[in-house]
């Protein structure tokens, strides 16, 4: 809020008043998190992976209309749902659920995802770990087609032999 605060000066001979205004406003803080705290998951290629996301105000005052946002690899979906907080009080927290689908073309491995929550008076940022792993079935098929090849060479090999 606003208060005056009158400031008053005497001596023998004078005296002088002066009144200061002072505005206090409070501290703003925002974190990002998952509510066990671990910041990595592991999805498959083409999948989504639903995360839930903690956002904890932990500052002094209120904070309104934080925006979800996000930073993944090319091609990546993800949702958020809410995708924006009205309002919410010092500290509280609030759960976001988040979908995660990497590209079903991802190449096995770990990548990098970014979450920001966003207000006008503090940002809050999370990276997250998260470890893509391909469908099993493409392995089994690899198999099949090399199995398919060798077993037709054999065929071919034994219906004209070495000519």
């Amino acid at each position: 809020g606003s208060y005056k605060i009158p400031v008053r000066a005497t001596n023998a001979n004078n005296q002088s008043e002066i009144t200061f205004e002072v505005v206090v406003t409070g501290s703003y803080k925002l974190d990002l998190t998952t509510p066990s705290g671990a910041l990595s998951a592991t999805a498959t290629s083409g999948s989504v992976k639903k995360m839930q996301l903690s956002v904890k105000n932990t500052g002094a005052s209120d904070l309104s209309q934080i925006n979800m946002s996000s930073e993944a690899p090319a091609n990546w979906e993800v949702i958020f749902e809410p995708t924006r907080i009205t309002t919410l009080k010092a500290g509280e927290s609030a759960t976001v659920n988040m979908s995660v689908k990497p590209t079903s073309n991802a190449i096995a491995g770990d990548y990098v995802l970014t979450v920001s929550a966003r207000s006008s008076e503090a940002n809050g940022q999370a990276q997250f770990r998260i470890t893509v792993e391909t469908s099993i079935l493409r392995g089994w098929l690899g198999i099949l087609l090399i199995a398919l090849a060798i077993g037709g060479v054999y065929y071919l090999i034994r219906k004209y032999g070495r000519r």
